[in-house]
């Protein structure tokens, strides 16, 4: 009784997977495709200026033109322009309310008058600008030191900073 469920149940799961690989709107594109912007141009040639990708559990809405991305943003931005939320973006953003993710609004300008007013103040500026310019004093002499350091570290030039 048992092998005939379970060869029903593995039946009934293989049809599920062929249907849904029969009915995908975008053939080719189900296997883990990168979608760069070359991918994006041709699909949006060939299925219009406003697409939905499938991907997983989430639809994604493509706009390719400019009046229509527009029209979108004015009418849907709030939620055109949402990130989806998962465990790991609510730790790190104490659940979307820092100032870089929360949405504008209210909570945003709070947000964004505790950051700016005790840190770039004129006064607070003026004090701290002799460390600002020492340090970038020392990091042009370091440059200078190791001229090619920059292009070895493939563009980059790392500085140690010592507090103290």
């Amino acid at each position: 009784m048992d092998l005939v469920l379970l060869e029903k149940a593995l039946l009934g799961l293989f049809a599920a997977v062929t249907l849904a690989i029969a009915a995908s709107k975008l053939p080719g594109k189900r296997f883990g495709d990168d979608l760069n912007h070359r991918n994006r141009t041709a699909l949006a040639k060939r299925f219009g200026d406003i697409f939905v990708l499938r991907m997983g559990q989430w639809n994604l809405v493509v706009v390719s033109s400019l009046e229509m991305a527009r029209d979108v943003l004015h009418t849907q931005g709030v939620e055109f322009g949402s990130r989806t939320c998962n465990v790991v973006f609510d730790i790190f953003t104490g659940k979307g309310q820092d100032m870089v993710f929360t949405i504008y609004g209210e909570h945003w300008r709070k947000v964004c008058r505790i950051m700016t007013v005790p840190f770039f103040t004129n006064k607070v500026v003026q004090q701290n600008r002799h460390g600002w310019e020492e340090e970038a004093r020392r990091v042009v002499e370091d440059v200078k030191a190791i001229p090619n350091a920059a292009t070895e570290l493939g563009g980059h030039f790392w500085r140690r900073r010592w507090w103290g």
